[in-house]
């Protein structure tokens, strides 16, 4: 099976529509939740459908359960070389290694 190559601009235009979906995101946080939620969504959708890796600073930045970016009032904890994020919306954890 021959994979034909694809446009490097169109990986770039995904990208720039990612970045700034998921900057939309973290303004509307606090006055809509909803639409918060539908630019995360729809930023994932675009990464899935052009099969590109959303950046570790834009996959690390939302709750992956509710979809909402993580605010000011989120619990952040480091100890013992594990990340741990509250989301203050639905309090869930997520545990990230952190190297230090």
């Amino acid at each position: 099976m021959v994979h034909k190559k694809r446009d490097p601009r169109l990986d770039g235009a995904a990208m720039e529509r990612i970045t700034q979906l998921h900057g939309l995101a973290g303004d509307m946080k606090q006055s809509d939740h909803i639409l918060a939620q539908r630019y995360i969504r729809l930023s994932e959708m675009i990464a899935e459908r052009m099969d590109i890796t959303l950046p570790p600073g834009i996959k690390r930045s939302y709750c992956r359960n509710c979809g909402l970016p993580y605010g000011t009032e989120t619990r952040v904890r480091i100890k013992n070389g594990i990340c741990t994020v509250a989301c203050s919306n639905c309090r869930n954890i997520r545990r990230l290694p952190y190297k230090y």
